[in-house]
């Protein structure tokens, strides 16, 4: 097993996560759904965070698991799924780690997880796992940002200029999210995020996080991809089987079997 630990994912990013985005995006949603409608099998989805996309396909009774590397994450999957009265099938862990017999006729990953890892070799290995976990004629699905995703292009942060936003909770505290993107360097973005928590304008509580997300040339993953094992490999404009990318695509959706 893996000893690292996670210094991502803490708290307060959590917390700003679910109230940031406590829903799937309904295309995205509909359309790793449309993929579930077609497994008969078992289906996992790593890295499953809060469970955007877990909790609404386990009320409809998928046959699906799921495993995120941060504790908060799952602890707020788990709330929200005993207010439904579901028992979802989720566990703690990190994708390097993954060894299971389970061979799953799905896995994929949403909302661009997969950038998550940066490193290339511990990339290529955990594509390996991956295609280990697949059935025969079973199907990886991910997200991932091409090249030209630049934080200069975001609303969210500009590169060496601090911005923010503000999150209400229901107690009356308030979460101020400062963000400070870093200049692109080897293909990885970064972003310094200060978390405060702030009570009757009093700061009780601060989380600072470095997040790092891989860009991908499309061409370069797709031969890494067969490198490891997949055969087919196909590439689409996000949430849109018929559609191939186009080069100002800062996001694609990769569809690989064995």
């Amino acid at each position: 097993m893996s000893e690292k630990s996670l210094d991502t994912y803490l708290d307060l990013c959590t917390e700003v996560y679910d109230l940031s985005k406590p829903n799937a995006p309904e295309e995205a949603y509909e359309f790793y759904r449309s993929y579930a409608v077609l497994t008969k099998g078992p289906i996992l989805e790593p890295m499953c965070g809060t469970g955007r996309f877990l909790i609404p396909l386990c009320k409809e009774n998928f046959d699906i698991y799921g495993f995120d590397a941060s504790t908060y994450m799952l602890s707020r999957l788990k709330e929200k799924a005993q207010r439904q009265n579901l028992q979802p099938k989720v566990w703690q862990g990190f994708l390097e780690d993954l060894n299971l017999e389970t061979k799953y006729n799905l896995i994929f990953l949403p909302s661009g997880s997969f950038g998550l890892i940066t490193d290339l070799e511990q990339v290529k290995s955990c594509l390996k796992i991956l295609l280990n976990h697949l059935s025969s004629e079973g199907i990886l699905l991910f997200e991932t940002e091409t090249l030209i995703s630049n934080p200069n292009n975001s609303t969210i942060s500009k590169v060496g200029i601090w911005t923010g936003n503000t999150f209400n909770r229901e107690d009356g505290k308030m979460i101020i999210l400062s963000i400070l993107a870093h200049p692109i360097e080897d293909d990885i973005s970064a972003f310094t995020c200060r978390y405060e928590l702030v009570d009757h304008n009093k700061i009780i509580n601060t989380e600072i996080e470095l997040i790092k997300v891989r860009l991908y040339d499309i061409q370069q993953l797709s031969q890494i991809l067969r490198e490891v094992g997949f055969s087919r490999v196909k590439v689409m404009k996000p949430f849109d089987k018929e559609q191939i990318p186009s080069a100002e695509d800062e996001l694609v959706v990769f569809e690989c079997k064995q």
